[in-house]
């Protein structure tokens, strides 16, 4: 595979658990809820998507156990501050220091008597008749696993949903004025629930495909930060579907020349870690940059009501 091959394929790959994660999280965000605790929930993906998969075998079953974990977690924040409207921030922090202790001490307990993912085969690439057979293109565009072209159909329903929807119209209303939707007739803080529901299941997804369809094992923290990048991608993007896939790509293909410069003999002079820090760096820069009059939503973080009946 030549380079430019080579980069084109891994950022997508890279670029898949953060649009899964991201989605969600965009749609919780429009919202009004802003859960920075996405990074425990992409952990504890990862952790239940790979022990059911070792224990059972099953791709759709360890699938499943992410989406699952992920929307109880999402649930619990759910419950504590949309219902008992208690501080987001505080709340998303703690969720991930329960996160990072409940993988570990699951871990720990079954590592020993698991079975290695690695003769596993639950998930295979599905090539598309036709496509797939093109020169170049065929094998880095469509020889990917399932879940990826899943992918594509959700943010195709996502970006329909949300423009030309009345679901749509009011999730995005409920981030500007909470007390206007409650006003026409809108439960507030079940539409809330229902969305932090959601980018649970897809946080939990993303975390399946970290574990079982990229590394195919497991170890404590290994989502290494990327559900803080979530929520950088989706203010990079100005909480807007197209804007979040642009900031994903863009890291994704930050993330696939690391990777290829790391090969090169040159960089054996330098310290991985500086190849690994690249993509998060000019994140970060492209962040501060990044000038919009174009803010998030109005009542971003704010519990409802703002006053306790």
């Amino acid at each position: 595979m030549d380079a430019s091959a080579f980069i084109t394929q891994q950022t997508l790959t890279a670029a898949v658990p953060l649009l899964l994660a991201g989605t969600g999280e965009l749609v919780a965000e429009r919202t009004g809820t802003i859960n920075i605790g996405i990074e425990g929930l992409m952990l504890t993906g990862c952790a239940a998507g790979y022990i059911t998969l070792a224990l059972t075998g099953s791709g759709a079953l360890a699938l499943g156990a992410a989406v699952l974990a992920g929307v109880l977690l999402a649930g619990l924040f759910a419950l504590v501050c949309v219902w008992w409207r208690a501080d987001q921030i505080v709340t998303g922090t703690a969720l991930n220091l329960l996160a990072m202790g409940l993988t570990a001490t699951a871990w720990m307990a079954v590592q020993n008597h698991l079975a290695t993912t690695a003769s596993l085969s639950p998930f295979t690439r599905l090539a598309i008749p036709g496509l797939s057979e093109l020169p170049w293109i065929g094998p880095v565009l469509f020889q990917h696993y399932t879940l990826t072209y899943l992918l594509g159909l959700l943010l195709l329903g996502v970006w329909f949903k949300l423009r030309y929807t009345r679901a749509g119209l009011i999730l995005r209303a409920l981030g500007d004025s909470p007390d206007a939707c409650a006003a026409a007739g809108v439960n507030v803080r079940l539409w809330r629930t229902g969305a932090l529901l959601f980018a649970g299941a897809c946080a939990g997804a993303a975390g399946a495909y970290l574990a079982t369809m990229r590394t195919f094992s497991f170890s404590p923290d290994m989502t290494g930060g990327q559900g803080f990048l979530v929520l950088a991608l989706v203010i990079f993007g100005r909480w807007t579907l197209p804007g979040l896939i642009a900031g994903a790509l863009l890291f994704g293909a930050l993330d696939a020349l690391q990777q290829y410069f790391q090969g090169m003999p040159l960089a054996r002079q330098i310290p991985y870690q500086a190849f690994k820090m690249l993509p998060y760096l000019v994140t970060l820069l492209a962040l501060a940059l990044l000038k919009s009059k174009r803010g998030g939503p109005a009542k971003l973080g704010t519990p409802w009501p703002e006053d306790r009946a």
